[in-house]
């Protein structure tokens, strides 16, 4: 089975099988990999200098894996976000509420379409026990009934100095395997072509199941009914396999995470987001961090219980987490965390930022360039 063939057998049956989000479904295909579950561990002190990885359509997965990226440019920063702003120790919830009153500042934009702009990085371990990172950079026009999407592979590279070590040890091959059992995937260091997707849907994004614009437009702007209107398609399951149950809070992080990061909603509803999650009991503050950009936020992160977990020693454990700023009211990225490696993080260590998107740039234009 081909990874976006495990992908559509992992997701549930209602949600359907119509084009969604690009960042969503490249998130949901490096969980649906190792179906990683978040865990309770308040002492994990993560290695923040390697590596994370990203947003693109499901049909670029396998390209980013497989054909992927190192070097480029350091993106821009949006011109709201305050990159040498203080550290302050917010526990979750008041960070939550500054971001959520920063938010509901914001002028409610116009435009035809709704703009992001990502980098992705990702980790993995390749055959000959050294690590590499790939990279990739995206953009998407979402408007009503048709999607532009533009991606470029920027090449992989080693990780760490260590990595480079062992990688020129090995004759600097161009083309590495990497993965577990039969799901192989090449890696190659060459940089991709950039090249342009796009097709007509009338969902555009995922919020536990596939949305229109309509649908987007339509979300509440208070908390509570916000959360309601969620979780009126929560079944107990996981996000991306109807088979592992997953815990209310770390579905609604899932969800409500998806929202405030580079949802196409009003700045209402982004608040209202982040004030649902500043009433879930299980996600905390882990201090101030940099995203892959340089750009400084605060990250939170979800606690679930054990009864959760995947009873399979060999799957892979992961903390979902999202970096803040909270002086614009945005989230800035969404990291995936190795605490326990196995499956597709196999090979990574404790702390190693397996895989992040950052958003570089998103809000509603009138034109577009794909």
């Amino acid at each position: 089975m081909n990874p976006l063939d495990e992908l559509r057998a992992a997701r549930p049956s209602h949600l359907g099988d119509a084009p969604v989000d690009p960042h969503t479904r490249q998130s949901e295909l490096s969980r649906a990999f190792a179906q990683p579950q978040p865990v309770r561990r308040k002492n994990l002190k993560p290695v923040w200098g390697i590596g994370v990885v990203g947003a693109a359509a499901a049909v670029t997965a396998v390209a980013v894996l497989g054909s992927s990226a190192g070097g480029g440019t350091v993106p821009r920063a949006p011109a709201s976000v305050q990159a040498d702003a203080p550290p302050v120790a917010f526990t979750a919830k008041q960070l939550l509420l500054v971001a959520a009153t920063s938010a509901a500042k914001e002028p409610t934009p116009n435009g035809k379409y709704w703009y992001m702009k990502t980098r992705s990085r990702s980790l993995m371990a390749v055959d000959g026990g050294y690590v590499m990172a790939s990279e990739q950079d995206g953009e998407s026009w979402l408007g009503d009934g048709s999607q532009w999407h533009k991606y470029q592979s920027l090449g992989t590279k080693p990780a760490t100095a260590a990595d480079q070590a062992a990688w020129e040890a090995a004759g600097s091959p161009a083309t590495m395997s990497a993965g577990i059992g039969k799901k192989r995937l090449q890696v190659s260091t060459a940089a991709g072509k950039p090249y342009t997707d796009k097709y007509r849907s009338k969902y555009v994004y995922w919020l536990g199941r596939n949305v229109t614009l309509a649908d987007m437009r339509a979300l509440p702007s208070d908390e509570a009914k916000l959360k309601a209107s969620l979780l009126k398609y929560y079944t107990g399951a996981s996000t991306e396999a109807a088979s592992v149950p997953m815990a209310e809070d770390a579905w609604l992080f899932t969800v409500a995470g998806n929202l405030v990061i580079d949802a196409p909603v009003t700045p209402e509803v982004r608040a209202a987001a982040f004030r649902m999650l500043a009433d879930l009991p299980s996600v905390e503050s882990l201090g101030r961090v940099t995203d892959s950009t340089g750009r400084s936020g605060t990250a939170i992160a979800i606690e679930t219980d054990s009864k959760t977990q995947v009873d399979d020693p060999d799957k892979g454990v992961l903390q979902d987490r999202l970096i803040i700023d909270e002086k614009s009211g945005r989230a800035l990225a969404r990291e995936y965390v190795v605490v326990k490696p196995g499956g597709f993080q196999k090979g990574l260590k404790v702390g190693d930022i397996a895989s992040a998107s950052t958003l570089v740039d998103s809000g509603w234009v009138d034109t577009r360039t794909a």
